[in-house]
């Protein structure tokens, strides 16, 4: 590459950067939840768990702690469910085209059981398209469209946990006293 295309290239990069600068656009950096301890009601060897896990702690400031009786607040996963439903046929009338579908119904409380997220469902929904001559290949994008998803969902799990207010912590403390 000669001088001018790197320099160039380099004008080109420097007023991305400007211009991402100017709108305001920054990472996200750490979100605040109005409480300092967590439980997730789920089992010690997870998966869900401990990426939610992950998640909270790379986001938040919040300890996730292993004893129900240390935390503030406690996450309950309800359930959880997978769908799929057929978008197309092909010209022989088999299934070509699938929308595939997770949901988790949620909810957050406090150790003395006053709710500060009501039960909450998420979901995400992925379209998978059936190559017919590759049945293996098939199953494992499947597989992988779910994980997909289910990232998806705990990001909006985690997401509305942020949006729990002082307030509504400092009201569920005193609900029962």
């Amino acid at each position: 590459m000669n001088y001018i295309g790197l320099t160039r290239r380099s004008f080109i990069l420097g007023l991305s950067a400007l211009g991402l600068s100017g709108c305001g656009w920054h990472l996200r950096g750490k979100q605040n939840v109005p409480f300092k301890t967590i439980y997730i009601a789920l089992g010690e060897n997870s998966a869900v768990r401990a990426t939610i896990r992950r998640n909270l702690e790379a986001q938040t400031e919040v300890k996730v702690v292993n004893d129900r009786k240390e935390a503030e607040a406690i996450f309950e996963l309800l359930g959880q469910s997978r769908g799929s439903n057929v978008l197309a046929y092909n010209s022989d009338g088999r299934a070509r085209i699938y929308s595939l579908r997770l949901t988790n119904t949620f909810r957050v409380v406090l150790q003395n059981g006053v709710e500060l997220l009501p039960t909450t469902t998420v979901s995400a929904t992925r379209e998978l398209i059936r190559d017919e001559s590759d049945e293996n290949g098939r199953a494992n994008q499947e597989r992988l469209l779910y994980e997909e998803m289910e990232q998806s969902c705990i990001h909006q799990m985690v997401n509305r946990m942020t949006h729990i207010s002082e307030e509504t912590v400092q009201k569920g403390m005193h609900e029962l006293e």
